[in-house]
Formats: structure tokens, sequence, C-alpha cells
């Protein structure tokens, strides 16, 4: 009998925690707030029952588990960000001796998260508490709380360019009404240059990025494209499916290590999302199902 209360109160307290998370995200004082997660997730579906959330979110944190000990830990992560540092600079000096290219200033794009700045502590943490979907409302205090760090040689790299005078163009999907001063205040806290309303392009309404490629474009001629997602480079793959994204990339084979320079991120990005529509929001079950599929299709 006792035993049998035990398991009874573990229930109600799995019931009231995820009932917590989803009245969170339906609370109308916080649902205005738009800023962007770092996880590209869908809504919490209506038919997904507490319990079944609380699974979801702690089954994705156990999956991004290996993923973020391999960033936050292996050499070989390092590496890989020192080599795209490195890449990139060598396009920038190979621009600056080019007669060539002597028409507009010379600059270079780039995103923030997990391209120069490192939020994998945060991303741990959640992890470790069992939440792995990185809502909204969690992303913007993660910004707000301006603890993001330095990636691995971004600091040395980025001062490097402003030196050799390009300009440096920081294009971000973290929405800006909410959350550009703290991240103005945590790029320049990390030392790195450039890190003002000019350069600093957060999103306003649209998660595509290319309306901003744009703008830089008709004023600069740009070096190198830099980021950890296909969407932060101009190729067009925005809301493309899986097939599609992978085809794109082909196409551009010839660019990267050159003009596009990608960092790793097995942890999140539209990757995840290209998956398997509402992918994030699915039970424990069929995303099981959905990941065995696609670990054995042929690509």
């Amino acid at each position: 009998m006792l035993k049998g209360k035990k398991k009874l109160v573990s229930l109600v307290m799995l019931c009231v925690l995820a009932g917590s998370t989803v009245l969170a995200a339906d609370n109308p004082a916080v649902a205005p707030v738009k800023a962007v997660p770092v996880r590209q997730s869908a809504p919490v579906t209506s038919g997904m029952s507490a319990i079944d959330t609380w699974r979801t979110q702690k089954q994705l944190a156990q999956e991004e588990t290996m993923a973020l000990l391999w960033m936050r830990s292996a050499a070989e992560y390092r590496a890989l960000c020192y080599q795209g540092y490195n890449t990139a600079m060598m396009e920038v000096d190979k621009a600056l001796s080019d007669p060539a290219r002597k028409g507009k200033p010379l600059a270079i794009v780039l995103d923030c998260d997990e391209t120069v700045t490192d939020n994998t502590m945060a991303l741990a943490k959640a992890a470790a508490d069992g939440n792995g979907q990185y809502k909204s409302i969690w992303w913007r205090d993660v910004v707000h709380e301006g603890k993001s760090g330095a990636m691995p040689g971004a600091v040395d790299f980025l001062q490097q360019v402003d030196k050799k005078g390009l300009a440096i163009f920081y294009v971000s999907n973290r929405y800006a009404p909410v959350n550009y001063e703290a991240t103005e205040a945590n790029l320049k806290a990390l030392h790195f240059p450039q890190a003002d309303k000019k350069h600093i392009l957060l999103m306003e309404k649209s998660g595509n990025k290319q309306l901003r490629f744009d703008a830089i474009a008709a004023d600069y001629d740009v070096v190198v494209y830099m980021g950890d997602n296909a969407g932060d480079l101009p190729i067009g793959t925005s809301g493309k499916s899986q097939t599609e994204r992978n085809q794109i990339v082909d196409v551009h084979k010839k660019d990267f290590g050159t003009k596009y320079i990608v960092f790793p991120n097995p942890v999140y990005g539209a990757w995840v999302s290209a998956i398997a529509k509402n992918y994030l929001t699915m039970t424990p079950e069929q995303r099981d199902e959905v990941n065995r599929e696609f670990l054995t299709k042929n690509y």
C-alpha cells in the first residue's frame, strides 16, 4: 500500500512539473514575447498530455547530452573552431591583396550563437535539468543574463579582422525588440569589435536572413559568410525540407571553405526541424521511430 502511494505521489509531481511548463508557454503575460529560441521548436501540440510533454522534454535532453559533451569537452571541436577562423582569415588576406576588389569596402558576415558566441553552458544546464526543448522564454532569459562566452579563437579572429579594416556584421535571429540591448552588451563584454547598431542586425520580422544579407551586399563586398546553420548563408535553405537543404548545399559545394564557413553544431538548428514535421513535439515513441528510419536512410 505504501509503495502504491509513493508511485501516485511521483505521478502527480510529474504532472505538476510538466503542467507548469505548458502554463508558462500559454501565459498571456509572457506569450507576446517573440524571442527566437536557440532551437527552432514548434509549439506543444494540443493533443499532447502533460506527461507526454514532460517525457518529450526529457527525451530530447537525453539525446542532446552526448552532443553537448562533445562541444564542451572535445579537442576536435576546438580544432574545428580554429580551422573555421583560420580559413576565414586566409580569405580575408586574399581579398585584401586582390587588386580586383578595390570597389566596395570589404566585410565579413557572421551569425552569433555557436559561431562566435558560446551558449553550451546554458544548454548543458537545461539538458541536465531535463529540459531539451529550449523554449522562447527560456532563451530570452539566457540572452538577458548576458553570459554567452566566446568560442575558441573568436576574439582573436574578430579583432584581427577589425584591425585589417573590414566591416563586421553580426546577423543573428535573436529577436531585436526583446534582445538587442542585452546582445550588444554581451558582445562588448567579450571584446568583440564593431558591436553597435550599425553592425548588429537582429531579427525584426522574418527569420529568413536574406533581406539582411542583401542590404549588406548592396554597400559592401562580402568576403565570407560564417555560421552554424545553412540559414546563416545566402543560399536559400530557409523553410526547405531535409532533402532540399542537402541538394542546395551540393549545388554550392565549391564555395564551402572559401566563401562559406560552417561551424559544427550537433545540438540544435534547422537540421533538426527538417527531419520531420513537428519533430520536436512528437511523443518519445514517435520520435524513436523517426530516428531509426533516418539513421538507416540513404542520402
